[in-house]
């Protein structure tokens, strides 16, 4: 997911230096002058936050308590910031939460007798339409001012009905204008909203959600985490309900809090080493092999690792925590950081400088590494590949990398062509990567 794609309409008038991509998460989006920069840096220096690079992209998080108190303090400095809050404001006043009823049901004429699908405003969701064929023409009774899908080998294609000259027909509509006059027809309805035991966090399942606009997801994305835990579900900080219950209200999805608690985030994590053959082995081979390619040397042992390089040893162990932590020779690192490529190049990083191995473009060798095994893994390889394509093709294609791992994106690029799935990624860059890698093939 690209979270700027839709802050087009919060820039009209000029980008400000900073935007919250995700909750906490703000990247730099318009270069600092010196005075603001050295102002900056005192702020971070004071709240011990330091920025990192991602995708490429100066990129600060700081913690839920230091939020507050990092935004209050730009205020001072003339560094300006766009925050989640405000593209809440921006992007809700583009929806009405009114219902639009539908014309009458009528008769019209379809380009060809292919699977086609009608909008339900009851139930929220595409039904099958009855198609009939008389003189190798396809007809089927729609409502008026209602929107159709027609799937196909090719892919998946949108419409709307409406009169021309008495005449019901169909006009063709892309999908995202498609899924925005969806929110207009489809009727009330509500969604659940689930604590944790702790009363930190807030649960709402993904097929409570059903068909809403790209614009309303993408910003339902940026202020959620997802967790393998609980899947199909996003997950919210609690103090942000009422923000979510604003997005939603604007499609007329109307938010409740339920009085059931979801425990599974509030287990105790352990301290105790995890055993190496129980940790995910395709992504333990990630570090093994790029701790390699630095020059460093390993030793396996039941419960931890040993890595040896020109300024010593380090003794590594897996814990199920939340946080990786370092004392002299020994580092506890969290299983979890093996799923996550930002926090897997930081302890890379620090396995560099600790162990003074070669000094790797780590976040370009980690990406052409990164094995797909969840969906997160292939939203991270397709991005970062579509993002290196206009200044770097040779290593694009590299990212996408082993023919496991390219066999995964095609499919994934043909169900997105097919309408089987939803993405904001740009596409079209994609199906040149997919392309470039194809011929690099033939010519080999």
């Amino acid at each position: 997911m690209e979270p700027l794609e839709f802050c087009d309409v919060c820039f009209q008038r000029g980008k400000p230096n900073l935007c919250e991509t995700y909750k906490n998460t703000f990247t730099k989006i318009v270069s600092l002058q010196f005075s603001q920069k050295t102002r900056l840096d005192r702020i971070l220096t004071r709240l011990e936050i330091r920025p990192r690079s991602v995708d490429k992209r100066w990129t600060l998080i700081v913690s839920s308590e230091q939020r507050k108190e990092f935004l209050d303090s730009l205020w001072g400095v003339n560094v300006t910031v766009h925050t989640l809050e405000d593209h809440v404001k921006v992007i809700t006043q583009l929806y009405k939460p009114e219902v639009r009823k539908l014309g009458d049901r009528e008769q019209v004429e379809l380009p060809t007798p292919e699977s086609w699908e009608e909008f339900d405003p009851k139930s929220r969701d595409w039904i099958p339409l009855k198609v009939d064929t008389k003189k190798e023409k396809a007809h089927a009774l729609v409502n008026l001012g209602n929107v159709l899908k027609c799937s196909s080998f090719e892919g998946t294609t949108y419409f709307r009905t409406y009169l021309n000259a008495d005449t019901p027909t169909l006009v063709p509509m892309e999908k995202r204008a498609v899924y925005n006059i969806v929110s207009t027809l489809a009727e009330p309805i509500t969604a659940i909203w689930k604590p944790d035991a702790t009363g930190q966090h807030g649960f709402i399942g993904y097929d409570q959600l059903p068909n809403i606009p790209d614009e309303i997801y993408n910003v339902l994305r940026r202020l959620a985490t997802i967790n393998k835990k609980v899947p199909d579900t996003m997950i919210f900080e609690n103090n942000d309900f009422e923000l979510v219950k604003t997005v939603l209200g604007c499609i007329k999805i109307e938010l409740i809090a339920s009085s059931e608690t979801i425990t599974t985030l509030s287990e105790k994590k352990s301290d105790v080493p995890i055993l190496i053959e129980e940790i995910q082995k395709d992504r333990l081979q990630v570090m093994l092999d790029i701790v390699k390619e630095m020059g460093g040397k390993i030793e396996i042992e039941k419960d931890n690792l040993t890595i040896s390089g020109t300024r010593g040893l380090v003794k590594i162990i897996f814990v199920d925590s939340d946080k990786s932590a370092q004392d002299g020779n020994m580092a506890k690192i969290a299983v979890s950081a093996l799923e996550e490529p930002p926090r897997f190049v930081e302890i890379l990083v620090m396995i560099k400088k600790r162990l003074g191995l070669l000094d790797l473009p780590l976040e370009n060798v980690l990406s052409q590494h990164w094995p797909i095994i969840s969906d997160n893994d292939l939203q991270y390889v397709v991005q970062t590949a579509i993002s290196w394509w206009s200044s770097n093709p040779v290593l694009a294609t590299k990212i996408i990398g082993d023919a496991e791992k390219f066999a995964r994106v095609k499919e994934w690029n043909t169900k997105i062509k097919e309408g089987k799935i939803r993405s904001t990624l740009d596409t079209i860059t994609l199906g040149k990567i997919i392309k470039q890698k194809e011929s690099n093939q033939v010519t080999k």
